[in-house]
């Protein structure tokens, strides 16, 4: 039998996890609410769900931020843990949590084999041009200052899926991962040439309940003339902005189209924004491209909400994207939703980041498994 492979997602609001048998059969799977209590209590949850499975031969981790020193996956040791602590000061919620894995893993299993993929790693190919602030040259330099960009994994899966579903990659793609966190990223080639995230997840779109851009003038303005402390400021960026922030509703866009539907102001705004946003991202990445032969829709919006895919569409109508309406409205995933008679394909891939780690542990690990890891 193949060894058994664990993928641990540990985001910041969930920990979701796979255990893949032999080739990329998922022999069991769960997404759970982080524990409350801290770390200590968070670390105890993956001990525990570790207890409950079949012991896997290796751990990958999804690992949202690589900084500037990880720029593809890797095997985890000691110095690589290190290494990972000090980006808690980039991105404190999201490091913080691939740590919490990491150790509980080793609580329980010290001589356990563990790597890191990151979602950085796949726009590590952005230019310099396009990766770089218009800051002074020696802070860029001298604080390693720069667009990372994320959804990394994801984006990455959809390259590879669009491949399968179309008989080929198309040349300049759009990808959108619209979910709780939402980024749009212009692939060329298959590699990452823009993206909408930058130095941290809180960049570009508006998303679930991060802010997204911001004019630095308003944040200034915001601290300098309205008394907003730097806690508070950054409490409600990532926490209490966004759709929620907009609609006073949820963040969940779920319940906030249903207002909407019900003719609920504010729950309408955010809704118009949301796709007002989406549209300007995708108008941005489709000028660093040059024009667009497929856009894809990922994450948990971009997969099932027809009426958000159909309106950041009709942007690209003079381009002559058309949608076919039945198969915009279906529920599966997966799927080619354009008329057949589209220049533009437009799909609907459902994210899997965990095929991403899978396929990054077979690359650093296979050969000297002999082939045998899952």
């Amino acid at each position: 039998m193949a060894a058994r492979a664990l993928v641990l997602n540990a985001g910041s609001g969930t920990l979701k996890w796979t255990v893949f048998g032999g080739g990329e059969a998922v022999t069991a799977q769960g997404t759970e609410k982080w524990a409350e209590g801290g770390a200590v209590a968070r670390r105890q949850q993956v001990q525990d769900l570790l207890a409950r499975i079949e012991t896997p031969s290796v751990v990958g981790h999804r690992v949202v931020h690589g900084g500037a020193t990880f720029r593809a996956s890797i095997v985890i040791d000691s110095a690589v843990r290190a290494q990972l602590a000090s980006l808690r000061d980039i991105d404190p919620l999201h490091v913080e949590a691939a740590l919490i894995g990491i150790d509980a893993v080793t609580a329980h299993d010290p001589n356990a084999l563990q790597i890191a993929a990151f979602d950085t790693a796949f726009h590590a190919t952005l230019s310099e041009a396009a990766a770089i602030y218009a800051l002074p040259y020696e802070w860029t330099t001298g604080w390693g200052l720069r667009r990372y960009g994320f959804h990394g994994l994801s984006v990455a899966y959809s390259v590879r899926r669009s491949q399968t579903l179309l008989g080929y990659t198309p040349r300049r793609m759009i990808v959108c991962h619209l979910g709780n966190g939402c980024s749009v990223t212009a692939v060329a080639d298959g590699r990452s040439i823009d993206t909408t995230m930058g130095f941290s997840p809180l960049e570009g779109m508006t998303m679930a309940t991060r802010a997204g851009s911001v004019d630095p003038g308003l944040l200034l303005h915001l601290q300098e003339k309205c008394g907003i402390e730097l806690d508070e400021l950054t409490e409600v960026l990532n926490h209490r902005s966004g759709l929620l922030g907009l609609s006073g509703i949820s963040s969940d866009l779920r319940k906030i189209l249903a207002a909407a539907q019900a003719g609920v102001p504010r729950a309408v705004l955010a809704r118009d924004h949301f796709i007002h946003d989406a549209r300007r991202a995708v108008g941005a990445m489709l000028g660093v491209l040059g024009g667009v032969d497929a856009i894809v829709f990922t994450g948990g919006i971009g997969e099932n909400q027809a009426s958000i895919r159909a309106g950041i569409a009709a942007a690209l109508a003079g381009l002559s994207l058309e949608l076919d309406p039945d198969l915009n409205g279906a529920t599966e995933a997966d799927i080619d939703i354009a008329a057949s008679a589209s220049p533009v394909r437009a799909l609907v891939i459902h994210a899997r980041e965990d095929l991403m780690v899978l396929a990054d542990i077979r690359r650093l690990l296979g050969a000297q498994a002999g082939g045998k890891i899952a």
